[in-house]
């Protein structure tokens, strides 16, 4: 018997193997998109979240369908860092992406071998990216990192919480959401913004990733403890802070300390091409050290 799912996974990714939880979901998809027929798509449950974790290979669950399926896949990153990543995941796929972000001219219509669109809660708000999306035949939508949507929605990124209603305008039928980790909370906030209270597959795995190591470090200067496990870790690396001062202060330190030249720092206040040369620098370095804020691939 002919596995679709497996063969396609092969011939496209040079995967071997599927896992149950990534077949249940392009299963899914595939039925609500109508591959299967049309008695199956009006059987179909088209609204999804799925939480997996990182690792799992939820990009599988909406690329390979996104491939296979006629029409274009919208995905909704919160991260521009993440659209850079996948754009290169698509190509690599043979597929080709247009990426919709602030400072980007929208264009007027979508080239037909376009298979992907790639956006932002912000950008897709803005007016002229719904008329171009109310002209595209859209397979599926994809929400990625959808804790977000409650997490930042409700906070600093208002625009995560009209995404429902900008879906609606565009027509979206077939939505799916996804994350590694949902509280009972976020899912219902997601059910609410994303879904506008409408019927959801929930579909979890086990969040547990047994391949990550996390620790506490107890010590008396928090510089030397960090130089101390920079020259144990492998690398590449990076080092989260909490404000544009401490990434440059702890930066120019670790500079002088190890005496390298591959530590570098990026937050919010730096110019576009300066984020966008550092993103590339890492997203390259097998070597490199990363101090950043949260602004890391955001703006």
């Amino acid at each position: 018997m002919n596995d679709l799912i497996n063969t396609k996974a092969k011939e496209i990714f040079g995967i071997n193997y599927v896992f149950p939880y990534q077949r249940l979901v392009i299963s899914n998809t595939l039925k609500s998109c109508g591959y299967y027929g049309e008695e199956e798509k009006i059987e179909s449950l088209k609204n999804q979240i799925v939480i997996l974790p990182t690792g799992a290979g939820k990009s599988l669950c909406f690329m390979l369908p996104g491939l296979i399926l006629d029409g274009v896949t919208l995905i909704i990153f919160p991260l521009l860092s993440l659209m850079a990543d996948q754009e290169r995941r698509i190509v690599d796929s043979g597929g080709k992406a247009l990426v919709l972000k602030g400072g980007v001219k929208i264009p007027n219509s979508v080239e037909n071998d376009i298979k992907f669109i790639l956006t932002n809660p912000e950008t897709l708000s803005s007016k002229k990216v719904l008329k171009l999306l109310l002209g595209v035949v859209l397979s599926q939508v994809v929400i990625d990192e959808t804790h977000t949507v409650s997490q930042w929605g409700e906070s600093f990124r208002p625009s995560y919480l009209e995404v429902g209603k900008h879906l609606k305008t565009i027509g979206a039928e077939v939505i799916t959401a996804y994350t590694a980790t949902a509280s009972d909370y976020i899912i219902s906030s997601v059910i609410e913004n994303i879904f506008l209270k409408g019927s959801v597959n929930v579909i979890k795995g086990n969040p547990d990733r047994i391949n990550i190591y996390y620790e506490a470090l107890p010590c008396l200067n928090k510089d030397e403890a960090l130089i101390d496990l920079l020259r144990r870790v492998e690398t590449p690396a990076i080092i989260l802070h909490k404000s544009r001062v401490s990434t440059e202060v702890i930066n120019r330190m670790l500079v002088n300390r190890l005496n390298r030249d591959d530590i570098v720092y990026y937050h919010a206040g730096l110019e576009s091409s300066e984020k966008q040369a550092i993103e590339e620098w890492f997203f390259e370095s097998n070597t490199g050290i990363l101090n950043a804020t949260c602004a890391y691939g955001m703006a």
